[in-house]
Order: structure tokens, then C-alpha cells, then sequence
């Protein structure tokens, strides 16, 4: 997952971004921007992977992704596992 937002009101419509992605996760907005021009608007940011492919193309640089550090797996698992120790433990000493 990335974080990614494309500035409305600098883009002019060109489409090289809503080509260029390669998960079809962008599309143009039925609205127009202050400029008149239909702006290029994530479909669903969760989806982006971050591979910047939009940015590259974007002659206006109107779009910006920044990559959002993913949790590793370890902390979750061991919350988890903290968690069953402890109920464990209060369990043992109610009885």
C-alpha cells in the first residue's frame, strides 16, 4: 500500500497516468478542476502498490506517492501470543 495523492487543480487531464497503471487504479473525475480540465482521481488507494509508474508519466507532477512502511508480521503475531500468555495467567490465578 502506498500513500498517494494527485493535485487536482495541477493536473490538465492528459491521461498518460490512467494509461500507465498497471492495476487500472486510476480513472478521470467527472468534475473539473478550477483550470476546466477533468482531473485524474485514485479509484482505490489501498490497491496502489506504490510503483510510481503514474508519476513517472505525469507531466505536471501532479501526483505524489509516498511509501507507507508495512508492520512486519513479527509484532502482530507476538501481540497475539502476548495476549493468550497473559489470559492464561489471569485465568491460572482466578482459580
Amino acid at each position: 500500500m502506498a500513500d498517494i495523492k494527485i493535485d487536482k487543480q495541477r493536473c490538465k487531464g492528459c491521461c498518460l497516468c490512467v494509461a500507465e497503471c498497471p492495476l487500472g487504479n486510476i480513472r478521470m473525475s467527472e468534475l473539473f478542476n478550477e483550470a476546466g480540465h477533468h482531473y485524474a482521481e485514485i479509484i482505490d488507494e489501498a490497491e496502489c502498490t506504490g510503483c510510481a509508474l503514474c508519476c513517472q508519466m505525469c507531466p505536471d507532477m501532479a501526483i505524489r506517492i509516498k511509501e507507507v512502511p508495512a508492520q512486519p508480521a513479527g509484532i502482530k503475531e507476538t501481540a497475539a501470543k502476548k495476549t493468550k500468555i497473559e489470559a492464561a495467567r489471569a485465568g491460572g490465578k482466578s482459580k
